[in-house]
């Protein structure tokens, strides 16, 4: 008897490893990369406002007249307008006043306007912005143009004007002290100003 032939075996095929497969690795490490140097990239952003760009494919609508002015804002640029928001506005400072009591009587109120204190009267051709005081002196002591005062700071000052009795000032718990002329001088409220035979205490 004759034993037939074996039929031939079927070749194996070998599927083919998709090219994907071979970029996995690379795109893998880009993402790496990527993540390990998103923190240093936002430390770099950190204080600036950030446009955000329209991606290509997102649509403007035809009809809108006027651009967006919505924007990305930083961590900085929030806690500054928190901080500008709850800043209570300043209130304004209100001006500076001082009454000068005079030894035989009067009492002159005064602002920040300078002034001058004299025998010299009071006569339309003064200038508006100084503040002239007339003073009655029997004893003839007191020059026409005494003293300058006015008020810098919120802080009262005077200023001999070079007169022949002089000027002189003393601080609460002060010696007294002979005004040089022409030099300014700086008081606190209850110092004494004596003008030849006169004198006046600041409050």
């Amino acid at each position: 008897m004759v034993r037939p032939k074996p039929a031939p075996a079927e070749p194996i095929v070998v599927p083919e490893v998709a090219t994907e497969l071979e970029e996995t690795p690379a795109e893998e490490e880009a993402d790496t990369l990527s993540r390990a140097t998103g923190w240093l990239r936002r430390s770099l952003n950190l204080g600036r406002k950030i446009e955000v760009e329209p991606e290509a494919h997102t649509q403007v609508p035809a009809d809108s007249g006027e651009d967006d002015p919505t924007q990305a804002m930083s961590l900085f640029d929030i806690e500054e307008a928190e901080r500008v928001a709850n800043e209570k506005p300043r209130a304004k400072r209100a001006p500076a006043r001082f009454v000068l009591k005079f030894a035989h009587g009067p009492q002159i109120t005064v602002g920040e306007m300078s002034g001058i204190i004299g025998v010299k009267p009071v006569s339309d051709s003064d200038s508006p912005e100084i503040h002239r005081i007339c003073l009655d002196d029997d004893t003839d002591t007191v020059a026409p143009d005494h003293v300058e005062f006015g008020v810098k700071n919120g802080v009262f000052w005077v200023k001999d004007l070079k007169t022949v009795n002089g000027t002189v000032v003393e601080e609460p718990g002060a010696r007294p002290l002979q005004c040089i002329p022409h030099d300014t001088y700086s008081l606190v409220r209850g110092s004494t100003v004596t003008l030849g035979s006169l004198s006046f205490t600041l409050h």
